[in-house]
């Protein structure tokens, strides 16, 4: 009986933890890029630029952009139309694996230079924003991308062991008897 009764509290116990949890609705998610905080407005901006990309808003994705650049878009959505240039939006979002937005380097009072790193699966490719203070807040001014490496292994593939190509020490390390006084040389 001695052991019968903690057991049975026991049990009791876990159930009512067990039910209160089953009532509580699960509440661990990822922040979403909209609620997450940046360091810089103009970094805050190159985000909002790639999630309307992704979402396919032009209206979103043109107000990211200052007028020569701007204007430049609009008459490439001009002439594809515009659920082209939607879909072609989109498919670049989807066909990322991955991305590193990288903080914004000052290139004076009112212009920052972002640069994303962005994974496809069969290439890595770098863009650098570079964002001006305007009026109506940081806006993209200038893109450039380059074409990165080709990765030896594709995305997804099995990673697979390489040796170290040696001690990373110096061979003359010890040669000078002055550098550590009392040490003969090996």
């Amino acid at each position: 009986m001695k052991r019968i009764l903690p057991g049975f509290l026991t049990l009791i116990v876990m159930g009512v933890i067990a039910w209160a949890g089953l009532r509580r609705p699960f509440e661990r998610e990822a922040p979403r890029e909209k609620d997450v905080e940046f360091a810089s407005p103009a970094e805050a901006q190159v985000h909002s630029l790639l999630r309307s990309a992704r979402e396919g808003d032009v209206a979103a994705y043109l107000a990211t952009f200052d007028r020569p650049l701007r204007a430049r878009i609009e008459r490439e959505i001009d002439e594809q139309g515009r659920d082209s240039f939607v879909a072609a939006l989109r498919q670049a979002a989807r066909s990322r694996k991955s991305r590193a937005v990288f903080a914004p380097v000052p290139e004076g009072d009112d212009l920052v230079s972002v640069v994303v790193e962005s994974v496809y699966p069969d290439r890595n490719e770098r863009q650098t924003y570079r964002l001006g203070q305007r009026p109506e807040g940081w806006l993209v001014t200038e893109v450039t991308t380059v074409r990165g490496h080709e990765p030896t292994s594709k995305f997804g593939s099995p990673a697979s062991f390489q040796e170290p190509e040696g001690v990373p020490v110096p061979t003359n390390l010890f040669a000078d008897e002055n550098a550590f006084p009392g040490r003969s040389t090996p």
